[in-house]
């Protein structure tokens, strides 16, 4: 083999191997299957159109930076409150509004299982957990639920109660086992259930544990399915919503969406309802921007009780009535204003436009003959006067229908609404007070609060009977409503207002398109606050001697003010703000002997801006009320001028004071001590 052919050889042997990813002595495969792989791409070929780019798992997690320590104080007459979760979700509000019902905070602080003391820390109030040293025993139960989240409760009632702080966190109690990785509207149903357990396991009262408690049935024949709950879902689709619809009617449509009432054998109801009821109501539909749900203020549950099925059943009945009668004005309704797609198109055309384009086309048709007529002499009236009438006629004929079709569309549309009104009186049924004792509720419950947006919580507190102190009465029956507002985004995040029921009400329908409420009864209500335990008492305590040594601390203490400093508080600025140029005094009159001139002997009117200076400005001067002032004519080497006769002084136009410049003021080096007053 030659030279030359040896070279080609080897460079032949060097473009396959460059060809061939693999190199001699090597092995291809993965490694390590068990193991994530990210880089490029194994194989050879792959095909494009199955690969996309998708995000990872989110991880970060919002931070919530606080305040300065003034800004973080309560007010006085305020209730206090817990900020928002990173994680969105509405336990804080939900907590909150607890808190502020005698018989839920009662049984959140759990008197019969508390602890020797409660451990502090001085970040507990913004969420770090207090990890407390516990001993078990090798007998107890592994899987007990347990017992932190009834203290994490406690500690919030207790802070609710007697903090310091304008606001708290409940990061700590989400932070427990059972209630983290949840999210979204699953952290309050697992927290309550959670919060019962503990309670049912650790405490020698179990009925504790019932106050937040509902049991609803389902019967069928002999079947019977019982069902216990602490949080009831209402999802509202948009198919069974309208708009407006009250409370009763939307839990009539998750209670009883497809039951007429005709079979007797088939009955679903409340066995038992909440002291404390729970509701989350939502709209299932995207394009829904609010709730748009009428919300009472007082609502009764006899409604949904075994004792009242009978009257309910009879209702049902009418209701379905009424709904079949309702859809078939709908169905005549849709056929009389529409017509269907043809093969070539789906989309349904409108009978009245149809009717109103060809009305207009057979008179622009009648217009057009009209005008032919005048203007071509060989079109002849006799043969065009039949089509015309004809044209004429068809138009008239188009005309009336268009306007029966009409009338018969409005007595649609009112039957329709007649039928939407008896549902609504059948809807009433045991909702209302009523001086018929058979037909009058019983069961009584008052909304306590509702929190539709994570920012925002509106609650029903007693007032307090000394507001400088934050205590309150127990005895008092006065109560007021709150919005609780948190903005992260400010200096001063909180936001306590004393509002009116009714825009609660409304904020409730408009704000969000969920909301979670919560109804109280009577019994609830009325029991007894007392006092927190000691040792409750000394952790709050604590904490409010680590705010206090946080605001002695504070760099701004003395002066940084509270951006809600009450009105005998606020500090007046005014002898302490240059007022503006129109409000000063001007100098004393001088005469023109003693009246310092400018340099140069020249008039101060040189140093008005041309576009300023006008005629009628010979004509204003400033008189002292009791002057007498006369104008002289104008002219000579003074010109024009006033003659004062209080006191046989001249004055001249343009002999006012400026506003000094101070840079012209020393670089001409004159004389102005005399103005002392500019």
């Amino acid at each position: 083999m030659t030279l030359e052919e040896q070279e080609d050889a080897d460079l032949q042997k060097a473009i396959e191997l460059s060809n061939n990813p693999m190199l001699p002595g090597q092995e291809s495969g993965v490694t390590a299957p068990d193991k994530p792989y990210f880089g490029p791409v194994r194989s050879e070929y792959h095909d494009t159109k199955n690969w996309i780019m998708t995000t990872s798992k989110p991880t970060a997690k919002e931070i919530l930076l606080n305040p300065e320590p003034n800004f973080r104080r309560r007010l006085a007459g305020a209730p206090a409150f817990l900020r928002p979760s990173p994680a969105r979700h509405q336990l804080p509000g939900l907590i909150k509004i607890l808190h502020a019902v005698p018989a839920a905070r009662e049984a959140l602080l759990c008197r019969e299982y508390l602890q020797t003391k409660y451990d502090h820390h001085n970040e507990w109030w913004d969420g770090v957990p207090i990890q407390s040293a516990q001993i078990v025993h090798s007998e107890e139960v592994r899987d007990a639920p347990s017992q932190d989240v009834i203290y994490e409760c406690q500690r919030l009632m207790a802070f609710l109660d007697d903090t310091e702080r304008a606001y708290g966190s409940s990061e700590a109690l989400f932070a427990l086992p059972g209630i983290r990785g949840c999210n979204g509207d699953s952290v309050i149903r697992e927290f309550l259930g959670a919060w019962c357990d503990a309670v049912t396991c650790h405490s020698r009262t179990a009925p504790t544990a019932r106050i937040f408690q509902s049991r609803g049935t389902r019967r069928r024949g002999g079947d019977q399915d019982t069902e216990d709950t602490t949080y009831l879902d209402l999802n509202n689709s948009a198919s069974n919503f309208e708009s407006g619809q009250t409370l009763y009617e939307t839990i009539d449509s998750v209670l009883w969406p497809h039951w007429d009432g005709s079979d007797p054998e088939h009955e679903v109801f409340l066995d038992k309802v909440a002291d404390v009821l729970i509701l989350r109501i939502s709209r299932i539909d995207d394009t829904a921007k609010s709730l748009d749900i009428k919300l009472p203020p007082v609502w009764y549950s006899d409604r949904y009780l075994e004792s009242s099925q009978p009257r309910i059943r009879q209702t049902l009945v009418d209701k379905e009535a009424i709904r079949k009668e309702m859809a078939e004005l709908d169905a005549r309704r849709d056929k009389l204003s529409a017509l269907k797609g043809t093969i070539q198109s789906d989309k349904s055309v409108e009978i009245s436009h149809l009717l109103q384009i060809a009305q207009q086309h057979f008179e622009k048709s009648s217009t057009y003959q009209v005008t032919a007529q005048n203007h071509v002499p060989s079109v002849s009236e006799d043969d065009e006067s039949p089509r015309m009438e004809r044209h004429n006629g068809i138009a008239e004929e188009l005309k009336l229908l268009s306007e029966r079709v009409a009338r018969k569309l409005r007595t649609f549309e009112e039957s329709k609404n007649k039928a939407r009104e008896q549902l609504r009186e059948l809807s009433k049924l045991l909702t209302e007070p009523s001086d018929i004792p058979e037909e009058s509720p019983q069961n009584r419950y008052t909304l306590r609060g509702v929190c539709a947006d994570v920012n925002t919580v509106y609650v029903q507190e007693r007032i307090k009977s000394n507001p400088d102190t934050n205590l309150v009465d127990a005895s008092s029956n006065d109560w007021q409503w709150w919005k609780l507002t948190y903005d992260a985004h400010v200096a001063q995040p909180t936001s306590c207002d004393a509002i009116r029921e009714i825009e609660v009400l409304q904020a409730a329908r408009h704000e969000a398109s969920s909301a979670i409420l919560v109804y109280a009864n009577d019994r609830a209500m009325a029991v007894e606050e007392r006092d927190l335990p000691p040792q409750l008492q000394t952790f709050v305590q604590s904490d409010n001697q680590a705010f206090a040594a946080e605001l002695a601390s504070s760099p701004c203490a003395e002066s940084t003010t509270s951006a809600k400093r009450r009105a005998s508080d606020a500090i007046d600025l005014a002898p302490y703000q240059r007022s503006p140029p129109h409000d000063r005094q001007p100098p004393p009159y001088y005469s023109d002997d003693n009246f310092p001139r400018p340099p140069g002997n020249r008039s101060y009117d040189e140093y008005i801006p041309s576009t300023l200076r006008n005629d009628s400005m010979d004509s204003m001067m400033h008189v002292d009320e009791g002057m007498e002032m006369s104008e002289r004519d104008s002219g000579g080497e003074t010109g024009g001028g006033f003659d004062h006769e209080g006191r046989g002084d001249r004055y001249r136009l343009g002999d006012y004071e400026p506003e000094i410049d101070m840079e012209v003021k020393e670089k001409r080096g004159e004389g102005w001590d005399s103005w002392n007053d500019v």
